[in-house]
């Protein structure tokens, strides 16, 4: 079970709720806003134990006992949690399912509560239940709603929410809690908190969708064309739209770490095992205004395919802004 002062890089997030805790002063509707990945459902979470935990000392929870780790569980009676149906959208019938429960006396707490995860995919009917709520909380009611689109929350719900801002987390920061919860070496660790910008839940996705073997792939395949004695020959491989955004994704953050190399700063270079490979040797002689000019070439070919760009058409284009 995570405590809330286990949440790391929220300082401020923590601190709140922790005043918040000691002082009793609980809000009806809370607003955990702020990028994917985190920390915000781990402090919904460390929160919720907090306020309900029968063995806890002051502003905090004790983390092992039943209630702790039936919040953990998310099996706890007077915890709901409530996200999109199929990835898609939070429909009115949830909301109407929070309410009912929300109305009825809590089994073993003081309260009940509910979390709507990716609060911003309700509809707008969800919506307009949900302010109803918020306007009129029914008995001991707490609402955490989870967010990282804040434009896409009604006016009126945003209102009646206290806000409790999340951020990007530090790469180093990061880095340490993807070697915690998982295998990876620290260069490898490194390079996905860097990738992931500061996202340590991303960053842990990233290792399941196998994007070190993807970033190894990218690299021999830049290889392969820097081998070729005609660019027009070579057509990059991948035509599929989210396929190849991932490769410029992960292009633009390598041909970065070049130009940084490039510029005698090799000790900034965050990807430290591209280094070692044939494609920065190659690189490492060009000029360094060379770099940068396949860099906002690889950032308007990202562009061009966010606008639905054919694929097909970026895909046979790249290899010749790669290599000139």
């Amino acid at each position: 079970m995570v405590l809330l002062s286990d949440i790391r890089g929220q300082d401020n997030a923590v601190r709140y709720l922790s005043n918040n805790l000691r002082s009793g002063r609980i809000a009806n509707g809370y607003l955990f806003i702020g990028p994917e990945g985190v920390g915000k459902a781990l402090a919904a979470r460390a929160f919720l134990a907090a306020l309900m935990c029968r063995e806890k000392g002051e502003g905090s929870s004790c983390g092992h006992c039943p209630v702790c780790k039936r919040i953990n569980e998310g099996s706890h009676p007077d915890v709901l949690w409530i996200g999109p149906e199929d990835k898609k959208k939070i429909k009115i019938e949830a909301i109407r399912k929070a309410k009912g429960m929300l109305s009825l006396k809590p089994y073993e707490s003081s309260f009940s509560a509910c979390v709507i995860d990716e609060a911003h995919m309700m509809t707008v009917e969800a919506s307009n239940a949900l302010l109803k709520i918020l306007e009129e909380p029914p008995g001991e009611a707490l609402l955490i709603l989870i967010s990282n689109k804040r434009e896409w929350l009604l006016p009126t719900v945003l209102s009646r929410c206290v806000e409790v801002r999340f951020h990007y987390l530090p790469v180093d920061e990061t880095r340490d809690i993807v070697m915690r919860h998982s295998a990876v070496d620290k260069e490898a660790a490194h390079f996905l908190s860097y990738f992931s910008g500061g996202s340590p839940g991303r960053a842990l996705e990233m290792i399941d969708e196998d994007l070190l073997a993807r970033k190894k792939g990218v690299t021999a395949v830049m290889e392969s064309i820097i081998n070729e004695k005609s660019t027009y020959c070579v057509n990059w491989g991948k035509e599929v739209r989210q396929e190849l955004m991932e490769d410029l994704e992960l292009l633009v953050m390598l041909f970065r770490d070049i130009a940084v190399g490039n510029e005698g700063l090799e000790e900034l270079v965050m990807d430290k095992g591209m280094i070692r490979t044939g494609m920065y040797d190659f690189f490492r002689d060009y000029p360094v205004d060379k770099v940068y000019e396949i860099l906002e070439r690889l950032i308007e070919l990202k562009r061009a395919l966010e606008g639905y760009v054919n694929p097909k058409l970026v895909a046979q284009v790249l290899p010749r802004v790669l290599v000139r």
